[in-house]
């Protein structure tokens, strides 16, 4: 019998290992969406004991233990599909997902989702004209925070859409199935890669106007110092 990951990882690569008119990519991508909407933490075997694993930071030991684990289910040049694990009262900072297709489902626990929709570039020179910010601003809807626990449906990011988030756990640890595509670090173009950026956000108070529309700007940073990793191994039923 196929397992519903195995179902959602072989939608994925038809989804995005393959050529496909505008209607088409929109069907599959829907498909692709609905199958992740039904996927548990017991469908990937998800190790509670992540979850509890905890910062012991203030104890006598002093082992700094890393807000987030990451566990790969797969990735090829096409997609990647993998489980973040965030420890209670943790995050992912904002940061981007630079032409991305995304779909996050939260298998247990709550997070709090804040997101951005980039603006057009036509609209990036006439802010910047506006705000005086100079070209390293990028100019942004900022869009209502949302809460989401494993009982919700999968939320989705695409290149115009919600491309922009920021991720925190919610009164307890939390997981979420991550799937994107392109990966990260694959090639853009002949000379660039699909990097991920982190920016730090400025509310433009002084412009009412800007600020009654949620227009924001942000603004790249270094990965923040109270970011960082691990990994774990997938657990969860083979992919065949």
């Amino acid at each position: 019998m196929v397992s519903v990951i195995e179902c959602v990882w072989r939608q994925a690569l038809h989804t995005f290992a393959r050529s496909h008119t505008v209607q088409s990519f929109e069907d599959h991508f829907a498909r692709l969406k609905a199958l992740a909407d039904s996927v548990s933490a017991n469908d990937v075997k998800l190790d509670r004991c992540l979850l509890e694993w905890t910062s012991n930071s203030n104890s006598s030991n002093h082992v700094r233990k890393p807000p987030v684990t990451y566990i790969e289910i797969y990735e090829d040049h096409a997609v990647t599909i993998g489980i973040f694990v965030l420890r209670s009262g943790m995050r992912i900072p904002l940061h981007d997902h630079p032409q991305m297709h995304g779909i996050l489902k939260v298998l247990t626990g709550t997070l709090k989702l804040q997101s951005y929709n980039i603006l057009p570039a036509v609209e990036q020179d006439t802010l910047r004209r506006r705000t005086a910010m100079g070209r390293n601003a990028i100019f942004v809807e900022k869009l209502p925070e949302v809460y989401v626990s494993d009982s919700d449906p999968a939320c989705v990011l695409t290149p115009d859409e919600g491309n922009l988030h920021e991720i925190h756990s919610v009164d307890g640890p939390a997981a979420f199935l991550d799937i994107l595509a392109p990966p990260y670090d694959s090639s853009v173009s002949e000379n660039e890669e699909r990097s991920c950026h982190y920016f730090q956000e400025r509310k433009l108070n002084e412009d009412r106007t800007l600020r009654n529309k949620n227009i924001v700007a942000l603004f790249r940073i270094s990965s923040p110092s109270d970011f960082w990793s691990d990994s774990a191994p997938y657990t969860g039923p083979m992919l065949r």
